[in-house]
């Protein structure tokens, strides 16, 4: 997935568990903030799912988060990392790659690439995007149902006090 799919399917995913919105947004992108630049920048893993794209590295990093900042917002960070993992395991299922949710406990033979964005958008078939598109305008319109109603909430309660 990418960057509007992540999202919405973290908002979703901590709509959906009632858990922090706020920690669960944060890690709706860590994995790629951290594998991305990795690969593609300082090219020292053999693609840009590693190390982040783990459950190695969802299990640390919520205990991190938990540490600094307490359960609730671990809760949001567990819950926006899974989505993403989640989202990335679809969209490996659909396309060239996968996510190698061992490491470094299972040895894979690891694919290699993409090697910056065009190379990685390039590997998006038709069925991923659909994927995407399908996720984003589920969140889109969960996120306007549920901040259009208090908006509109909102507004009719200061018409009536006028």
């Amino acid at each position: 997935m990418i960057l509007p799919g992540h999202l919405a399917s973290a908002w979703l995913a901590a709509r959906g568990l009632r858990t922090d919105l706020g920690g669960a947004m944060a890690a709706a992108m860590f994995p790629d903030l951290v594998d991305k630049p990795l690969r593609w920048v300082f090219r020292v893993t053999p693609n840009d799912r590693l190390p982040a794209h783990t459950l190695l590295g969802w299990w640390l990093t919520t205990a991190v988060v938990g540490a600094l900042w307490g359960r609730r917002r671990a809760a949001g960070w567990a819950t926006g990392y899974g989505a993403h993992l989640l989202g990335d395991q679809a969209n490996a299922y659909l396309n060239p790659g996968r996510l190698y949710l061992a490491w470094p406990l299972v040895r894979y033979a690891m694919h290699t690439g993409p090697t910056g964005l065009g190379s990685s958008l390039r590997d998006f078939g038709r069925r991923s995007l659909a994927l995407e598109a399908l996720v984003t305008a589920v969140g889109l319109y969960a996120v306007w149902r549920a901040y259009g109603r208090r908006a509109r909430v909102r507004s009719a309660g200061a018409e009536e006090e006028r």
